[in-house]
């Protein structure tokens, strides 16, 4: 079954247990968002935008399919699991630099899924040492082996870190080793979240068109497995780079217009405004 944007708003809306009614309201009647859960009517970028808003989706939270463990008691990782997928990401930090977590800690697995979790935290909240903390994620791998889900995640994570610093030709090696043999990995729906991340980059450096290529090859990827994790954020962050794509467009096809208005009248262009 071809997975639409339609059905990926139908799925998102039933999961959060809202009516059509809920979601439309103010933006579009009860029978247009019917008809476009139903493949009837295709939205348009602004449309696409303000549901996906509705829905609680946006370019800057992203929850993992399966958090991985820190420790072997149930109690911390749960916690782990709901502050994550709250985005509450100050309270993630306190909770991983809390003495009780990190005395929990009892194997490199767990250590790797430490300073990952502490690094998200980091970043999202500012702090200067989300970097270092990656590093650290990344070292506790065995050289030589091959990357696990977990590793790719990490990969993925610094170079998200290095392009936000300027550092592009770092981060885009490390998006490269995130990516390296992926279509002979074993399939992993966390795995949905490395295109994101590397479409989220070039959408945070203005390269629109690169951010759209990627997210369309994270859609066929997901599809081609079956998965619709990430499908909803992949669809909301493609329509806000189309939306940017025109508005390129736009402004092209104007200074073009310009150009050739001042070559055929002699017209003088005013630059200051």
């Amino acid at each position: 079954m071809t997975t639409t944007i339609g059905s990926i708003l139908k799925q998102t809306r039933k999961a959060q247990k809202l009516t059509q009614k809920t979601v439309a309201t103010g933006i579009c009647s009860q029978a247009m968002l019917s008809a476009i859960e139903h493949d009837k009517y295709i939205p348009n970028v602004a449309l696409t935008l303000a549901l996906c808003r509705r829905l609680g989706l946006s370019l800057e939270t992203l929850s993992l399919a399966e958090n991985y463990a820190i420790s072997q008691t149930a109690d911390l990782n749960a916690k782990l699991d709901r502050l994550c997928n709250a985005h509450e990401y100050e309270a993630l930090l306190a909770f991983l630099q809390s003495p009780t977590t990190s005395a929990a800690i009892a194997t490199a697995a767990q250590t790797e899924a430490y300073y990952y979790y502490l690094s998200i935290a980091e970043y999202q909240t500012h702090h200067q040492s989300a970097l270092m903390h990656i590093q650290l994620a990344l070292a506790q791998r065995s050289a030589g082996t091959p990357l696990t889900v977990l590793d790719r995640l990490s990969f993925a994570t610094k170079a998200v870190i290095e392009a936000t610093a300027g550092q592009k030709k770092a981060a885009d090696r490390d998006f490269s080793t995130a990516f390296e043999e992926l279509e002979t990995t074993a399939y992993a729906p966390n795995l949905n979240s490395l295109f994101y991340l590397h479409a989220y980059t070039a959408y945070k450096a203005g390269d629109y068109l690169a951010c759209a290529n990627q997210l369309q090859a994270g859609i066929d990827f997901a599809t081609a497995h079956g998965s619709h994790y990430m499908l909803a954020n992949d669809y909301y962050l493609l329509a806000s780079a189309t939306q940017k794509l025109k508005d390129a467009d736009t402004q092209r096809e104007a200074s073009q217009r310009a150009v050739i208005f001042k070559e055929l009248f002699g017209d003088t262009i005013f630059h200051d405004f």
